[in-house]
């Protein structure tokens, strides 16, 4: 294999930003995702210090709090960090490895899409990262974090209509104009549009899973039906690059563009199945947690009725006695 072109990466989180060459297009015969082994994933990564710095300080972050927690007595579910830090691992897969190294190849391209902008926010959201905060941090810490969930701002990208819209304004603005084009000339943008479709997975998937607070939450139904309906966006954009005559740039065979197509079909609707099959489960469960908690409050209004019985018969039989 042709050794791949100096490999790009800006990182764009708050307000750091860094950059180095804008990546260099190569035609299929010099980068095949069919032939990349899952050691030449690792083998080909390039050490890229900010994205690098900063999945290791988030996880660093992470299990401090959770460490914190228990120091206080307080245990976090194993369940959660271990989402945390999957989420981590699939970034870092798409944004330092050998991935990064060869996303002009729209296949590969597809696959960290994927990892970037549908998986890793899946994760991220699971494993309830505002909660921890609100629940290891200061008291000045916590007041922030609410105020900022409790303003307009979050309250806009916190409403299903406008985060579900969102995300299929990113899936389609990104393929159907110029900015994938773009991309392969131009390093900024092409790192930006990574931050982008994490930002935008985010915003779609955290009032889908809804462990952390929002300022309204849905109903389980409403998450159901949020979910189903966003099912067409990879359908229907999955068909659209699989059923292309023309390539979308001069420099992306048709061959990538069907293979990335196909990708993107099925792994959108695999992943919204799952989580439509993921809220039912926690709305039956939640069903069964209700239902304890009117069977236990039942059961102590009925011990309260039968004791408050028995004592006023013992009551009416001793004045009988007497």
């Amino acid at each position: 294999m042709v050794a791949a072109p100096p490999v790009v990466e800006i990182a764009v989180t708050g307000p750091y930003f860094y950059t180095t060459p804008p990546p260099v297009a190569q035609s299929s015969a010099e980068v095949s995702w069919g032939r990349m082994t899952p050691l030449q994933v690792l083998t080909q990564a390039s050490f890229e210090p900010i994205p690098t710095a900063l999945i290791c300080l988030s996880v660093a972050w992470y299990v401090w709090s959770v460490r914190r927690l228990a120091q206080r007595g307080r245990k976090w579910p194993v369940g959660r960090t271990a989402a945390f830090v999957s989420g981590e691992f699939l970034l870092a897969l798409a944004l330092v490895s050998g991935i990064s190294a060869h996303d002009e190849n729209f296949t590969v391209h597809t696959i960290q899409h994927i990892a970037i902008g549908m998986l890793a926010p899946v994760f991220l959201a699971l494993s309830a990262p505002i909660t921890l905060a609100l629940q290891a941090s200061p008291r000045p810490v916590q007041t922030s974090i609410i105020k900022v969930l409790h303003s307009p701002v979050g309250r806009l990208i916190s409403n299903p209509v406008f985060a579900w819209a969102f995300y299929g304004v990113s899936l389609f603005g990104l393929y159907f104009t110029s900015l994938y084009a773009i991309t392969l000339r131009n390093g900024t943008v092409h790192n930006l549009v990574h931050l982008h479709l994490l930002v935008a997975g985010s915003i779609f998937w955290w009032p889908a899973v809804a462990v952390d607070p929002l300022p309204k939450r849905m109903s389980y139904g409403v998450r159901i039906g949020y979910l189903l309906l966003a099912l067409p966006f990879h359908t229907i954009l999955g068909m659209a690059l699989d059923s292309q005559t023309t390539p979308i740039t001069p420099t992306t065979p048709l061959s990538q563009l069907h293979m990335g197509g196909g990708l993107m079909w099925v792994s959108g609707e695999m992943l919204g199945l799952v989580g439509t099959l993921a809220v039912l489960v926690q709305w039956f469960r939640a069903d069964e947690r209700a239902a304890k908690r009117i069977d236990r409050a039942s059961e102590e209004t009925a011990a309260k009725q039968l004791a408050y019985w028995r004592a006023t018969r013992e009551a009416a039989a001793k004045a009988v006695s007497n």
